[in-house]
């Protein structure tokens, strides 16, 4: 499984500032998963970070209404996987990754309506 390690930082780093520390150190977990690693938080993916031919991948999980509302954007699109468009899921590369706080914001919030919707 490939994925920058620097890059994996960048987003540790962006979760331990966003995130309550009591959450980033108890309901941050990281997992191999989607050829890289996975960011899982209160255990929905929420960050997963790859490489393929050379190149870093970032993709965050806003869910679909927000999608609709930041797309389209330079660098981000929806996630295509063998031939399979997943809504709510993004895709960015590198031109997007420089505002990877942003996106991984967004996560963050549709994390957060997740963890509502289980307590329900």
């Amino acid at each position: 499984m490939a994925y920058s390690e620097s890059l994996a930082q960048q987003v540790r780093a962006i979760l331990a500032t966003e995130l309550p520390p009591h959450v980033f150190e108890e309901e941050v977990e990281e997992k191999k998963m989607f050829g890289g690693l996975a960011f899982m938080v209160r255990g929905k993916m929420t960050v997963t970070v790859s490489s393929e031919r050379d190149q870093d991948l970032v993709m965050v999980r806003i869910g679909k209404e927000m999608e609709k509302q930041v797309l389209p954007q330079n660098g981000a699109s929806v996630t295509l996987m063998k031939g399979r468009l997943y809504y709510g899921y993004i895709d960015l590369d590198g031109e997007a990754q420089k505002e990877l706080s942003y996106w991984i914001n967004l996560a963050l919030s549709y994390n957060q309506e997740l963890a509502q919707q289980d307590k329900k």
